[in-house]
């Protein structure tokens, strides 16, 4: 179902409403995605004021309104999202944007949320590294030990996964993937944003505040599942996510004196669940690549080589961490 611009300026108003929202006049612009500037379908960011974006300046706020804001996001929840914002994100967590309200409309589930400024993880420094670690530790702590089964369900997760292995078609690479599978089933659980790339978290300026965004696929997993995704992807010179081996080894230390040591975890144990879980992120895109075809797929050969070398090295008895 589209909707045009009445359609909705009449849900944001249903929502601000619900919100206790404030004067103004809402005006929409398509949101684009961080990673290539295509238009992300069924998400707008909302500026409130006559003049649309330049208004966010100066807005007329009714009393006890949204903290002075008046740039929002307005988007159609997707997936698991909804039930997780309602669950887990709600009331208003440090680490993930503030839900406003929420409506159904046309069998649909719409969320008013906080707009979030700043950069994303895609040129990692230190400094942002360092306040996306301190976020994950703040939700990983709250939610360590959940058996909440809402959002993506472990049995779910692990139910996908052991299919991704059938299309690897490498036993040197089936072998590994199948020690990160036992290790997926034992490890303890909290919760975890099950898409963690460096574009769906946003450091604010004042670098104090990393949010995690996108919630589609989330839920109570194997801990490692968002650091490993977070890091896995960078390269030091990379195109789309950019980070250096001496950023990923320094992040994966400071979550671990500072989340992981902390709940009795050794060293060694951290090391080897890491090692393996940015193992089988690297097996994402040769599962794809075996699935759809080769040709359809431009990443995976960069990363059927890259699965390949990691997995020689932890046949080798040694760890990527």
């Amino acid at each position: 179902m589209a909707l045009g611009e009445t359609e909705l300026a009449s849900l944001f108003l249903q929502l601000a409403d619900g919100a206790q929202l404030l004067k103004g006049e809402p005006r929409f612009l398509p949101c684009r995605r961080e990673e290539d500037g295509s238009i992300y379908e069924d998400v707008w960011d909302v500026f409130l004021g006559k003049e649309g974006p330049a208004a966010a300046c100066a807005p007329q706020l009714g009393d006890g309104a949204l903290g002075g804001q008046a740039h929002f996001i307005l988007k159609r929840a997707k997936d698991h999202e909804a039930e997780i914002y309602r669950t887990f994100l709600s009331p208003a967590k440090s680490y993930a944007p503030r839900l406003w309200a929420s409506a159904e409309r046309g069998g649909d589930t719409f969320l008013l949320l906080e707009y979030v400024e700043g950069e994303n993880l895609q040129r990692a420094t230190m400094r942002k590294l360092a306040a996306a670690i301190n976020s994950l530790r703040a939700m990983q702590d709250e939610y360590w030990g959940s058996s909440s089964t809402v959002g993506l369900s472990f049995e779910t997760s692990f139910a996908s996964l052991k299919k991704r292995r059938q299309y690897l078609l490498s036993p040197l690479l089936e072998r590994h993937f199948d020690e990160f599978l036992s290790l997926y089933e034992v490890l303890p659980k909290t919760l975890c944003h099950a898409d963690l790339l460096p574009f769906n978290l946003i450091v604010c300026r004042n670098e104090e505040r990393a949010v995690l965004l996108d919630w589609e696929a989330g839920g109570i997993l194997p801990y490692p599942e968002s650091l490993a995704r977070l890091i896995a992807h960078g390269r030091t010179h990379g195109e789309l996510f950019r980070m250096t081996p001496r950023q990923r080894a320094c992040a994966a230390e400071m979550y671990y004196a500072r989340f992981a040591s902390r709940h009795g975890i050794s060293h060694r144990e951290f090391a080897r669940a890491l090692s393996y879980f940015v193992f089988a992120e690297t097996c994402e895109w040769v599962f794809l690549g075996n699935r759809h075809g080769r040709g359809e797929c431009p990443y995976y050969a960069p990363y059927f080589r890259a699965a390949l070398r990691m997995a020689r090295i932890l046949d080798r008895g040694e760890l990527l961490f």
